[in-house]
């Protein structure tokens, strides 16, 4: 794992970019940061397992991210357990420069990939240097658990920052939910993310906000945490 202060994720050569949620004309400077962490010229890849009736969101984050000079891209048409395991997609998503884990329904998302070589492309991608982004469900997936926007309960997610409770689309008036769910997991560390902030962690042990707005992550430490 690699480490900065009290947080532990884990170790590979691209970056690791925790989104809280937003629009994508909101929140270009973290997408335009996230293009230029960017290594080599292979191609970007977008996962629409959270929104999979929805062709229209993986279209739209390539035309965007193709105006902010990202390299050219494609959807990985993984929607279910099935397309998870399709040696194809594997080969999609190891390849990649960048993954984006779209938002949308958490609980879909990990259910779709949980168990499946489609997590280990991501993981193969990120040792070789790519940059991997997680907006919201997507973000949730990347920490230890996840604290549900729409439902308030907390969903296991990789463990790829360690002992992290993601938060995303957090505001103050959700702190209530955040102490309840490190009542339940004290040896959590909660990390609110506003919509249009970023948590980026990086190879060398970096740890960044990236945003255009004045909000910042919000973190909380469980009673228990580090012990």
């Amino acid at each position: 794992m690699t480490q900065a202060g009290p947080l532990q994720w884990r170790s590979g050569a691209g970056w690791l970019v925790l989104l809280g949620g937003g629009g994508w004309e909101d929140g270009e400077m973290i997408h335009s940061r996230a293009i230029s962490a960017i290594v080599d010229e292979s191609p970007i890849a977008f996962v629409p397992a959270a929104q999979p009736d929805d062709p229209t969101y993986g279209a739209a984050f390539l035309s965007h991210y193709a105006e902010l000079g990202a390299p050219p891209g494609y959807v990985v048409p993984i929607t279910d357990q099935t397309s998870a395991r399709d040696p194809a997609n594997y080969r999609r998503l190891a390849r990649a420069s960048l993954v984006f884990i779209g938002g949308g329904d958490a609980r879909q998302l990990l259910q779709t990939l949980d168990s499946t070589p489609a997590i280990e492309a991501i993981a193969d991608a990120f040792d070789s240097g790519a940059v991997i982004v997680g907006v919201s469900a997507g973000a949730m997936a990347l920490g230890k658990w996840g604290l549900s926007f729409d439902t308030g309960k907390i969903l296991p997610g990789w463990g790829w920052v360690s002992d992290a409770l993601v938060v995303p689309h957090y505001t103050p008036d959700r702190s209530p939910q955040v102490r309840s769910a490190l009542q339940r997991y004290p040896e959590a560390m909660a990390l609110g993310l506003p919509d249009n902030v970023a948590l980026a962690l990086g190879p060398d042990g970096e740890v960044e906000t990236w945003t255009d707005t004045e909000e910042q992550v919000t973190v909380t430490i469980g009673a228990k945490f580090g012990r």
